[in-house]
């Protein structure tokens, strides 16, 4: 379906090739043309399935040579990409059970990515990526749902050595680590002229991180930055214009800081009004949260003023938000999250407060969410003794760790870099070599101090060591 340039961004000519577009779907594991390449997360044919069925089984060990090839030909074709786009799942919803992780397919098409990322590539797009946000409130239930998650950015990170010529970022739709693409910033620092999320990535709460982080690799160089997400602060604009001083397009419908905006667009003296997207005052969202403690539910009245075609959303791009009619809004948190919590965050995004609102308004009374959302419990514990190798030739920041188990037992030794590769790396990695789930594991680091494989996830391992 042919969109137009003011509904999906003027980025999307990037990918023209005839008929084909960002926008279009494509059928297989890839679509290259020239330098540029093109590939689908999952198997199209796949995404209806919620479950592999037997027959669908036979068929994959039936398909695993033609798999190869199509990596193999993925790979090549990688070396000479300039402009790759990733293609998640049509529909991402907000279950990640219905898209669980290929490892074969999805390691082949990262490890592409990274060959092209140190190679030739300058334009990098990813829509409707069904990975997972950084927790808001920090709940069991958002840990659990943001381990679990496929982590796009982390692994690109992890993987990166050398230099980069990447000038554009588009994400559109999906969910990513806002943690994992500021890491994956400071570690590649790609010079980028543009960065653009539409309907994902941000919100007010992680806004001023990823700002400072895109500034810091590409203050001088970053000419677009574009996000359609609600976002309040004390003087975003503020931060832009400090950020990025040549910024020419801005496209930021939904920033609503407490100062005038008007003072800092004076200084981005190079701003091209005409492809610029600014708040106007009726697009300035204003609601009330609901919460329902026992579920861990949050149930959320939220509009604004500009009704051309109705409200249904827009500006919250937040984990398991689930947009029930027009206003209302049902959110699973998981249990811990009270009112006082809510209303903070919503002020971090720019929301007016209606107090006029009862809990019924918002939802709360017919709410169709009637699982309760922390009913999962937590697996056993599985304890693992980490310790540095000085054998194995760790030297700087690249360690050569032995994993044990607690009876002195050695199941993993792993080398990577402590400064580039995030705590669930190295658990993902650790879990691969002792069958468990990782969520299950706690790290027993050289200095005797255990650490929460769930609660340190974002965090490089450089600094859970420190």
């Amino acid at each position: 379906m042919a969109s137009s340039d003011e509904e999906n961004g003027d980025d999307d000519r990037d990918f023209d090739n005839g008929s084909d577009t960002a926008q279009k779907d494509l059928q297989g594991l890839m679509l290259a043309a020239g330098t540029k390449v093109r590939c689908n997360w999952l198997d199209p044919s796949k995404e209806s399935e919620a479950e592999p069925t037997e027959s669908a089984a036979k068929k994959a060990k039936i398909d695993s040579k033609g798999e190869q090839a199509a990596f193999a030909q993925l790979l090549a074709a990688a070396k000479a990409c300039e402009r790759f786009q990733v293609k998640g799942p049509q529909w991402v919803g907000t279950s990640l059970h219905k898209y669980p992780e290929v490892p074969e397919r999805h390691g082949a098409i990262l490890r592409a990515v990274s060959e092209s990322l140190m190679n030739r590539l300058v334009v990098l797009r990813v829509d409707n990526f069904p990975g997972s946000g950084d927790p808001v409130f920090g709940t069991r239930h958002e840990l659990r749902r943001s381990f679990r998650a496929p982590d796009f950015f982390g692994k690109l990170t992890a993987g990166f050595k050398g230099t980069c010529c990447l000038k554009k970022v588009t994400l559109q739709g999906g969910f990513h680590s806002a943690s994992s693409v500021c890491n994956f910033l400071h570690v590649v620092k790609p010079q980028l002229e543009s960065f653009r999320c539409r309907g994902c990535l941000f919100h007010g709460r992680n806004f001023e991180m990823l700002a400072k982080a895109l500034s810091s690799a590409s203050q001088q160089s970053l000419l677009e930055f574009e996000t359609d997400a609600a976002i309040g602060g004390k003087d975003p604009f503020g931060l832009l214009a400090d950020s990025f001083p040549n910024l020419r397009m801005l496209r930021v419908k939904y920033m609503f800081g407490k100062a005038d905006h008007l003072q800092a667009l004076s200084r981005l003296t190079q701003l091209r009004r005409k492809e610029c997207v600014l708040p106007k005052d009726d697009f300035r969202l204003s609601g009330r949260p609901a919460v329902d403690a026992e579920k861990g539910i949050v149930y959320w009245f939220i509009t604004s003023e500009h009704h051309d075609d109705g409200y249904r959303g827009e500006g919250l791009w937040w984990d398991e938000l689930d947009n029930t009619m027009e206003c209302c809004e049902q959110w699973a948190v998981g249990k811990g999250v009270t009112q006082e919590k809510c209303l903070d965050f919503m002020k971090d995004c720019g929301i007016e407060l209606n107090d006029r609102l009862d809990d019924e308004e918002c939802g709360m009374l017919d709410g169709e969410m009637n699982s309760d959302v922390d009913s999962e419990v937590d697996q056993d514990t599985i304890a693992v003794q980490l310790e540095i190798d000085d054998s194995a030739g760790s030297t700087g920041s690249v360690l050569a760790i032995k994993a044990r188990t607690m009876d002195g037992r050695e199941f993993a030794q792993v080398t990577l870099d402590a400064s580039k590769t995030l705590v669930r790396t190295l658990v993902d990695e650790l879990a691969s070599k002792y069958p468990c789930s990782p969520l299950a594991m706690r790290l027993v680091l050289p200095s005797g101090a255990c650490i929460d494989a769930l609660e340190t996830a974002g965090k490089s391992l450089a600094a859970a060591l420190a």
